[in-house]
């Protein structure tokens, strides 16, 4: 899986597996794509988006869709594994320590 996502996003750092990434981001903002959210909105990994000047969580047609854009953002923008001043990042500072401590459990032990 490693060598698949380098050919489809060769940006990313040679030893950083999206796959695995994308699931430890969804356990650690959904818990798997199973709260609310998720289901509503298609969006396991807390996604956001601005309209007008204000942020809000994305909707998308699919988890599919959702997992793919997860794994582009990521891609284009981190480009490495989570730091925590990552984490603030995607997080909006919101329990960075914590989300950081999810993401690296699942990441790890998937």
């Amino acid at each position: 899986m490693i060598i698949e996502e380098q050919e489809a996003h060769p940006e990313v750092k040679q030893n950083l597996d999206l796959d695995k990434l994308s699931y430890a981001v969804s356990m650690a903002e959904t818990g798997g794509c199973k709260d609310g959210t998720a289901i509503k909105r298609h969006n396991c990994h807390g996604i956001m988006q601005w309209k007008n000047g204000v942020r809000s969580p994305k909707y998308f047609n699919s988890f599919e869709e959702s997992n793919a854009a997860f794994k582009k953002i990521w891609a284009k923008s981190y480009k490495i594994f989570p730091t925590l001043t990552l984490a603030r990042h995607w997080t909006g500072n919101d329990k960075p320590t914590t989300w950081l401590s999810i993401v690296k459990k699942y990441y790890y032990s998937h």
